[in-house]
């Protein structure tokens, strides 16, 4: 590629390859000295191609010409979105001109440089030169001229614009199958081409056509100006013209679709083009634009003619012998002559045409009717008929007047779609009905037809009323068209939301009748008044909240409806309103569904529970004056002003000293007892549960000797240690055990609690003689260890729910272990009418808190709990108890054991991973693998009898036990698997160390208890279950917990059989963990399980709790 010299570019061709106005900017750009230097690159025979970069807007384009042998512009391309012949091109073309003139006149041949506005730098001579300085703007001057084609002097004139026109030619065609003919047997049609003067004057086609009239401008006669308009005008004929039938010599003009024809014909004159009629040179007339119009004017029978008219300049258009251009029509063309002598004439061309543009575009109904041209006569016996069914419609659809003034035309109004609003008080009966003109009179129609096959008073204008219709919906989409009534808060959305929407409708009218209310806005704050008023139905109460508002008490149920419908605003009886957004109206729907989630019956009156003391609190809160019954206030305020109340007199019967919180938890008791409120103590372990309950009773006797006997539900194992707890702390009570059932022991359980002030029996005897048990009167119960009722689908559960007792206790560290449904198990049991439905329990908190979805659920839960639930933990007490130190020892299992393992964990995952589809069906398989791999991580010769691997856990206990023992320490050692429990006796009995050892078998419990309390056996081997209750081991000052369990409440109801009231030592506790092994799994999951206990008792923090699949992954994952 080189900067040789290459020919110069016809710049005519240039024109007419990129078009007038693309060149015009393309100068511009050029002149501009947008272009950087330009590159030729020659080809053969003179031809080869340009390229240069050129200043966008924005950009730089990459630009390449073609030229052709003698210089013509062949194809170009750029850069630029346009691409082809682009202005980015011309310019191009037009810098490599000019530095090619420039050449052609310095000596030398080279380009002078050009200065950034496109023109060379010239001094007083070139180098190597002689010229002077005018000799080379002379030279310039020269150079443009040829450059721009004519734009200096030498350029040649055009032609005479006057020599060119659009010719017209009418004809009557043969063929009737052409779109847009007019009339049955009036084929005229309107063509035209473009045409020249010749020498002698007149109009020849002289070459042109309209494949040719739009190219090479400058070329042949017309000029740029005049090629654009006639290209326009070929261009627009094509364009929504489907029919317009021509060939390169004619286009028909009646079937030009674009109303932009009229003006490009106005802007003919100013182009130099005239308008010529064919053979003749008749002048062809752009008269002013038409207005079409009926006239109904009487007959002279008294009939009725309607005439479509055309009027233009004060003339009236001949309709006979004019035809529309376009579809359905935006102008006429009509021969200008006596329709008589048009009609007779067959060369239409010997008459001037007129064309007339109409001022607005013909409809379809007005182009069937200009098609009637002579239009329409209605005979006298049905003029009226006319003006009833048929003026309106025609009035509506087309200007209608009447010319010579023989007849009055009546007055027309539009129709209406009218809504009539009758208002009754706070009610709105709304009426719609369409309104239309019936000659000179209005009638009204249904909305709808009574009646679609029977005739009406006028023609409905369906598309109309669709239309109509449709914009309702639109504007006001929460108006019902078939609604007829609104009602107090739905009036007010009525007139306050929509009806504006409504009145902005053209074509519909709003009425109003009756009273109107004003509907002011009520600003002033709303008073809330909560009440309470006794039932038929014992410990439930009526549940009364009303509204005051201004100067109007609202009733509770209308606003709870209004409420609950989600309704923003609300009507006082007067018509004035008040919003319903407000704090106090969401917090009251929430604590009003609450409520009624609550009842037995939701449907039913709202009503509240005696036990639901929280959820009262809570209303109080929000009301500004409340009205409670007298035995409301009685049970519930106690509860609530717990700490405000005199606290009872310690019974004298009682002989032990109450710490401080065993006090409060006395006094708690009491206002339960006395307002026959049950609940649940809850203390941690070793805080002294068993004397507070011992307290209570002792208080119940001394002020009713005669009340029946108290029932002590307790595990097994421990209703020994009840009776002998009542006869230590309160002797003057009679207690008895029951430890047989009825038919074992031969005596009636009647008989038996006979006399006695407390019975305590078991929950197994409690259920296999459930019917002896609920037949007999008893003061009250208390369920100890009451997690042995936690699940409410057992016999043991539904023999506590059938007991006949005004007041039911329980007594457990750890009233939730594994779900929330534990917790509403036993306040079922207890207070029955805090959360009565499962279900609604389940709904409203259980799952939202166990997946972590709302923490509101679990603040509300534990504020619904509170007043029935008392719970101290040892961190918030003052027991002065010795330290506990716990310690997470990782065992390591050998490499054989190791290998063991891993080779069973391989299995077992793969089973587990295609059970857990399943997970319910499956779940008693897949916890057998999970306790396969429990113990493989204890000892493999659990699982495999033939194993010789030693256990690691046991080598490492062992490593430590014995010096312990040796230094006079006594510890307890926990698992949950009696078999490895017997491992490690094994290994004592090798060592001749004595122990004691408790399971679920053992018999004799109170032997083995003696054996380690006294001192003969210093090591305790206990399994957690067995050991978790009933026991006080302060002897201990050591625990081995040898596996851990993903219940964390088990392991501590263990831990703290020693640490506890009466431990003077410091207590070590020991988990062993085997690292790498399922066991580490179970202690992450033990942690979450505690978060669930402490969420719900202790703090406001979210939990999950629930074992799912995923739990279950985890375990058995890498």
């Amino acid at each position: 590629m080189q900067s040789l010299p290459g020919p110069l570019v016809d710049a005519r061709r240039l024109v007419a390859a990129s078009g007038p106005a693309v060149f015009q900017r393309g100068q511009e750009y050029f002149r501009a000295g947008r272009v950087r230097t330009v590159r030729w690159s020659p080809g053969t025979q003179g031809a080869g191609s340009l390229s240069a970069e050129v200043e966008g807007s924005g950009s730089v384009y990459s630009v390449t010409v073609r030229v052709g042998t003698g210089g013509a512009p062949g194809p170009a391309w750029c850069s630029c979105p346009a691409g082809g012949f682009c202005k980015h091109a011309v310019a191009t073309v037009l810098r490599h001109n000019f530095e090619t003139a420039v050449r052609a006149h310095r000596p030398g041949g080279s380009a002078a440089p050009l200065s950034p506005g496109g023109r060379a730098a010239t001094g007083d001579t070139a180098a190597g030169g002689t010229a002077t300085g005018r000799e080379e703007q002379a030279d310039w001057k020269d150079a443009l001229a040829e450059i721009l084609g004519g734009a200096g002097p030498a350029a040649p004139a055009p032609e005479d614009p006057s020599g060119v026109a659009l010719e017209f030619d009418l004809r009557r065609e043969p063929y009737r199958y052409v779109h847009g003919t007019g009339r049955a047997g009036s084929p005229w049609h309107l063509y035209v081409r473009p045409v020249r003067r010749g020498r002698r004057g007149q109009w020849i086609k002289g070459g042109l056509d309209w494949e040719t009239v739009g190219g090479d401008p400058g070329a042949g006669p017309l000029s740029p100006g005049q090629a654009d308009w006639f290209d326009e005008l070929r261009a627009l004929s094509a364009t929504r013209t489907p029919y317009a039938v021509h060939d390169r010599h004619w286009i028909r003009l009646d079937s030009y679709a674009s109303p932009l024809l009229w003006g490009i014909l106005a802007r003919a004159e100013d182009a130099g083009i005239a308008l010529v009629g064919r053979e003749h040179g008749l002048p062809v007339t752009v008269e002013e634009p038409g207005r079409f119009h009926v006239d109904v004017v009487r007959g002279p029978g008294k009939d009725l003619q309607l005439r479509p008219t055309v009027d233009s300049g004060g003339r009236r258009i001949a309709l006979d012998t004019a035809r529309i251009i376009g579809d359905p029509g935006h102008g006429l063309f009509a021969p200008d002559g006596d329709p008589r002598d048009v009609a007779d004439t067959e060369d239409l061309n010997v008459f001037p045409l007129r064309l007339v543009p109409l001022a607005t575009r013909l409809t379809r109904e007005q182009r069937r009717f200009l098609d009637t041209a002579g239009g329409l006569t209605i005979p006298p016996d049905e003029v009226e008929e006319f003006f009833d069914r048929y003026f309106p419609r025609l009035h509506r659809s087309m200007d209608v007047d009447n010319g010579d003034g023989s007849i009055e035309l009546p007055q027309v109004a539009d129709p209406e779609l009218v809504l009539t609003l009758e208002h009754q008080e706070l009610t709105i009966r709304a009426r719609w009905e369409w309104e239309y003109q019936k000659g000179r009179d209005r009638v009204r129609l249904p909305f709808r037809p009574v009646d679609p096959l029977a005739d009406e008073p006028v023609h409905r204008e369906s598309s109309w009323e669709t239309a109509v219709t449709a914009a309702v919906r639109h504007r006001a989409p929460g108006v019902d068209l078939r609604r007829s009534s609104y009602v107090a808060a739905d009036a007010l959305v009525l007139v306050r939301q929509w009806l504006p929407a409504l009145e902005k409708i053209p074509d519909l009218r709003v009425e109003h009748t009756g009273g109107r209310p004003a509907y002011q806005q009520i600003t002033d704050p709303p008073t809330i008044t909560v009440s309470t008023a006794p039932t038929e139905r014992r410990d439930w109460f009526d549940l009364g909240v009303t509204v005051k508002v201004g100067e109007f008490y609202i009733s509770f149920a209308d606003v709870f409806r209004a409420l609950d419908l989600g309704q923003d605003v609300m009507l006082a009886p007067d018509g004035s309103w008040f919003s319903l957004d407000r704090p106090e109206f969401d917090r009251l729907r929430e604590l009003i569904a609450e409520a009624r989630s609550l009842q037995e019956t939701p449907e039913g009156p709202l009503r509240i529970h005696r036990h639901q003391a929280g959820l009262w609190e809570e209303f109080e809160d929000l009301a500004a004056e409340t009205d409670q019954a007298e035995a409301w206030r009685a049970s519930v305020r106690s509860l609530l002003e717990l700490e405000t109340l005199e606290a009872p007199a310690v019974p004298a019967s009682l002989h032990a000293e109450l710490r401080p919180y065993q006090r409060d938890g006395f006094s708690w008791l009491s206002v339960l007892w006395d307002h026959g409120l049950g609940g649940i103590l809850a203390d941690d372990m070793g805080l002294g549960k068993t004397v507070q309950a011992i307290a209570l009773i002792c208080r119940a006797v001394e002020r009713d000797p005669d009340l029946p006997p108290f029932l002590v539900v307790a595990p097994t194992s421990v209703v020994p240690n009840w009776v002998a707890e009542i006869r230590r702390f309160a002797p003057s009570l009679t207690a008895v055990g029951v430890t047989d059932t009825q038919a074992k022991a031969g005596t009636a359980l009647a008989d038996t609690a006979a006399g006695a002030h407390v019975v305590v029996t078991s929950y197994t005897l409690l259920r296999l003689d459930e019917s002896a048990y609920r037949g007999i009167p008893w003061a009250g119960v208390l369920l100890d260890e009451a997690q042995f009722v936690k699940n409410p689908r057992t016999k043991a559960h539904r023999a506590v729910r059938d007991l006949e007792t005004p007041f039911t206790l329980a007594i457990t560290g750890t009233p939730l272990e594994n779900s929330l449904v534990e917790l509403w198990a036993l306040l079922s049991l207890t207070a029955p009418g805090l959360f009565p439905s499962r279900r609604k329990f389940t709904e409203t908190y259980q799952r939202p808190i166990e997946r972590g979805e709302d923490a509101a659920a679990l603040a509300r839960l534990r504020r619904r709990v509170k007043p029935l639930m008392l719970r101290r933990t040892k961190e918030s007490v003052d027991l002065e108890l010795p330290p506990k130190l716990e310690q997470t020892i990782e065992v390591e299992l050998s490499p054989a054991h190791r290998r063991l393992y891993d080779t069973r964990l391989q299995r077992e995952r793969q089973k587990v991973l295609g059970l857990l589809r399943d997970l319910d069906r499956n779940r008693f398989t897949i916890f057998q693998s999970l306790t396969t791999l429990r113990l493989l991580s204890l000892d493999a010769s659990l699982v495999d009898p033939e194993a010789e691997v030693s256990s690691s856990k046991l080598d490492l206990l062992f490593e430590h036990l014995p010096e312990i023992v040796a230094e006079g320490h006594r510890p307890l050692v926990f698992s949950q698997f009696t078999s490895f429990l017997k491992k490690a006796a094994a290994r004592l009995d090798e060592l001749r160390i004595p122990y004691a050892y408790l399971d679920g078998s053992t018999t004799d419990r109170a032997r083995v208890l003696e054996r380690f309390t006294s001192g003969e056996a210093p090591v305790f081997l206990v399994s957690l279950k067995a050991g978790g209750f009933g026991l006080n081991l302060t002897q201990a000052d050591y625990c081995f917990l040898l596996d851990p369990w993903w219940n964390p409440a088990t392991e501590e109801q263990a831990v703290d059989r020693t640490h506890r009231i009466g431990q003077q030592k410091k207590v070590m506790v020991y988990r062993l963990v085997a690292r790498d092994t399922i066991e580490e799994k179970v202690m992450a999951l033990k942690e979450r399980k505690a978060r669930l206990f402490t969420a719900v008792l202790d703090d406001d923090r979210m939990f999950s709790s629930a074992l799912t699949a995923e739990d279950i992954r985890g375990l058995i994952a890498p």
